[in-house]
């Protein structure tokens, strides 16, 4: 370190104020913490970054699929650079730490290099990435899948419970389908990218641990399920000469659940249940949900799919109710580069940090970029492991703990860069 140079601090109140900030662009009247994607409120939320992202000293630009990018220029990376990121949007009646500690952290770390006269050889990059909750459309990650390639027109068709295609969503708030399929990134000059976020579990204060150091991400593989069947009356219709769609959709979830403790650290849920007609005194014709799978093995999940389309099989034939499951897209497992693994680990224990090496059960557009470049994912502890949901918490003591691991990390990876790729 250089006699201008002091070691960086991180300004935890600044932290929380940013935090605090972003929790009041919520869409009215609903619960919690509500900011999804395609919406006004999440426009207005971005802009608010973009600006705390200009007060930092980045350059800033949007690319055409929504993706937020702040640029901090290196002294002499010729085009290298460093990324990190995460994301603002949340889910309906979601919290207000989830995805937005990692782009507010990212911030962080940009003013505490800056303040302490740090100045990186690389370029680095902070990106507030577009939509990666999943959204009505089935659809996750949608501005980091974009960069490295994976959006395509078949997702832009992909229709609401109202017809609407994503396309047409998109348009709505501004982002033209074509530009948000032609925005694939440039990873060629990227050594490495860091993602900062909450656990969303109990792990780590199970574990008393102030860091998370995930090693893989979970593979996901959504459906939408349809049974059809036929109307009757519901009090004169025999049990035995009925088609009833609502039953069978009903084993067919339980058989969700089943099939999901079958697994080593696998999940199984459902959701957006509907039934057709909605009278207690009709037998329902038509039933539909969505669900998914998540687990740390791919062929688990192959196998998933496979017994959930026997079961919904077996459930229809008994009723005479016709079954249809459209796969969603799927996301297999994502490893973490050991490479920045190992750096990870060497900084956390120079901070004295305590730590546990995991795996993450939530998605993560770490997992997306991974493809591309090597990647790294950080963990900060959550309070009883409660997220997506407005009680959601994590302490202000480990945020900050968190983005002082991050801030650290790009130094170390800034000296560090060339060696990752071989063993990522």
């Amino acid at each position: 370190m250089s006699a201008a140079e002091r070691e960086p601090q991180v300004v935890a109140d600044r932290v929380d104020a940013a935090i605090h900030a972003l929790a009041d662009v919520v869409e009215s009247g609903r619960r919690g913490w509500t900011r999804t994607a395609l919406g006004p409120v999440d426009r207005d939320a971005r802009a608010i970054v973009r600006r705390w992202m200009v007060e930092a000293g980045l350059q800033t630009s949007v690319d055409g699929a929504g993706n937020i990018f702040g640029l901090l220029p290196g002294t002499g990376s010729r085009g290298r650079s460093l990324m990190v990121g995460s994301h603002t949007d949340t889910v309906d009646g979601g919290g207000r730490f989830d995805g937005i500690v990692g782009v507010v952290g990212a911030i962080e770390a940009v003013h505490a290099l800056r303040e302490s006269n740090h100045r990186l050889e690389h370029d680095l990059v902070v990106v507030d990435f577009f939509n990666e909750e999943p959204n009505e459309f089935g659809l996750s990650c949608v501005g980091s899948r974009a960069m490295v390639g994976e959006l395509n027109a078949t997702h832009l068709d992909l229709t609401d419970t109202h017809g609407i295609t994503l396309a047409q969503a998109l348009r709505r708030i501004g982002i033209d389908a074509s530009s948000a399929l032609a925005s694939r990134y440039d990873f060629s000059g990227v050594a490495a990218f860091l993602e900062l976020h909450i656990e969303q579990g109990p792990y780590l204060e199970q574990h008393g641990s102030q860091i998370g150091l995930v090693e893989s991400i979970t593979g996901i593989a959504r459906f939408q399920a349809l049974f059809s069947g036929r109307a009757d009356h519901a009090g004169t219709m025999p049990m035995d000469r009925r088609h009833d769609a609502g039953c069978a959709a009903a084993g067919t979830v339980l058989a969700v659940e089943r099939i999901a403790r079958q697994g080593r650290d696998s999940k199984g849920t459902c959701g957006q249940v509907t039934f057709t007609p909605e009278a207690t005194n009709v037998v329902t014709e038509h039933a539909e949900f969505r669900g998914e799978f998540r687990g740390p093995e791919a062929q688990w999940l192959r196998t998933a799919q496979e017994a959930l389309v026997s079961a919904a099989e077996a459930e229809g034939s008994t009723r005479g109710v016709t079954v249809e499951i459209d796969w969603l897209p799927t996301q297999d497992p994502a490893p973490m580069s050991a490479s920045v693994l190992s750096t990870l680990s060497g900084v956390v224990d120079g901070l004295g940090l305590s730590s546990s090496r995991l795996f993450s059960g939530a998605e993560h557009d770490a997992a997306i970029l991974a493809r591309a470049v090597p990647a790294g994912l950080i963990f900060v502890p959550s309070q009883d492991g409660r997220s997506h949901c407005p009680e959601e918490w994590t302490d202000l003591p480990d945020i900050a703990a968190g983005v002082t691991t991050l801030t650290h990390a790009l130094l170390a990876l800034d000296r560090t860069a060339s060696t990752i790729g071989a063993t990522s």
